[in-house]
């Protein structure tokens, strides 16, 4: 994958910007190996292109792809080309560090002092990176005094501001709470190397739980992660408080995207502003009593690795928040009622409030339901979850 396939996105994006759509879908069929009305229609072959793309550390071509997307209309594409714009910037600076630098003499003693063993040897692997960190390392540890040989994985984030706010919660969350409770792997510290910041976690041999087991395996981590609590240490950590509470504001001042009112059924936004109006400080007094939870953020199947013997463990902490319990509860149900969720199955476990009914965490489900969507760009989720929520309020 070379300068031919640069150039024929540079040009592809030349002539798209020239307003020549057929001659851009020309330079592109070659490239994608569709026909060419089919080049800019559709998303996935230039989606495929620009992750092979940036597999391969070459995220300036990688921006190219992204950009024509976007030039071509597909909007939801925005977002991960300005992130890949930011990496494209860092490039050559991540390769030098990265590729050209023995991994032995970049992390030896950094691991050494993280595991509390001196480093003989590492064998590293590029794995495949995600769409937010800018790279993934497997170190596979030999240790000179005779420890038992360790894998630890290498996640690599930029050391901007947005980034940094989420290695230090991680770091906040694994200085205080023990991996173990939260079904995570053990997480060995933060390296700050100029643009960019590493977290170290073990290395679990595990493969994505299967579409099929996530509804009953998320539902069992959600009741596992309510009934603990979390250490007081954790409380000047991330809060969804204050976001639930922005956005109860929001809509009592009928704030709301324009996509979503077409898909209300059962309410016009004016009902939802008198309503969540009548009933804006006794949710938010409720928002502060309920107990709260470590909530995992990002919590989807590739984010739960299941072993051979069935072990599993939760990847990717470096985003999570304190959350009132409820939160996270069956966020892709699109039915107009949804079975509350069981205090008694949390109750066993940890001590609850009068306030933490099933029909208060469903409130709380509601609330997260409307943020999430929100965030995620679902306007048809969006408002069944913002009929739910006034249905409760």
């Amino acid at each position: 994958m070379g300068e031919d396939v640069e150039a024929g996105l540079t040009a592809a994006l030349a002539s798209l910007r020239g307003g020549d759509r057929a001659a851009a879908s020309a330079h592109l069929a070659p490239l994608l190996g569709r026909d060419p009305d089919a080049c800019l229609r559709e998303t996935g072959p230039l989606v495929a292109l620009a992750e092979e793309l940036s597999a391969a550390t070459k995220w300036r071509t990688a921006h190219l792809a992204y950009s024509l997307l976007v030039e071509a209309g597909h909007r939801d594409q925005e977002w991960i080309a300005g992130r890949v714009a930011e990496r494209a910037a860092l490039q050559d600076d991540f390769i030098a560090r990265f590729h050209d630098t023995a991994a032995l003499e970049r992390l030896g003693a950094f691991l050494a002092q993280a595991t509390g063993h001196p480093v003989a040897s590492l064998a590293t692997a590029r794995m495949r990176p995600g769409l937010i960190g800018m790279a993934l390392f497997r170190h596979d540890i030999a240790f000179a005094d005779g420890a038992a040989p360790l894998s630890v994985v290498e996640k690599v984030m930029r050391s901007d501001k947005r980034d940094m706010r989420r290695v230090r919660a991680e770091a906040l969350l694994f200085d205080n709470i023990d991996a173990e409770r939260l079904m995570a792997p053990r997480h060995f510290g933060v390296l700050v190397d100029g643009p960019f910041t590493s977290t170290f976690q073990a290395f679990f041999d595990g493969a994505p739980l299967p579409l099929d087991r996530w509804m009953a395996t998320h539902d069992e981590l959600l009741y596992r992660y309510w009934a603990q609590v979390p250490p007081a240490s954790l409380e000047k950590g991330p809060s969804l408080v204050p976001v639930f509470l922005d956005r109860l504001r929001d809509l009592v001042a009928k704030v709301v995207p324009p996509a979503v009112e077409p898909h209300l059924r059962h309410y016009s936004l004016d009902d939802v502003a008198l309503i969540l109006a009548r009933r804006h400080d006794h949710l938010a007094e409720l928002l502060q009593r309920m107990p709260l939870f470590v909530f995992h953020d990002d919590m989807h199947c590739g984010n739960i690795l299941v072993g051979a013997e069935g072990g599993m463990t939760i990847i990717d902490w470096d985003n999570w928040a304190l959350a009132p319990i409820g939160t996270g509860w069956r966020f892709y149900a699109t039915d107009d009622a949804l079975p509350e969720p069981d205090p008694a199955r949390i109750g066993w476990a940890r001590t609850l409030p009068p306030e933490a009914t099933g029909y208060n965490m469903m409130r709380m489900a509601a609330l997260w339901g409307w943020h999430k969507a929100l965030r995620d760009s679902k306007p048809e989720l969006a408002a069944r979850w913002l009929e739910k929520l006034v249905r409760h309020a």
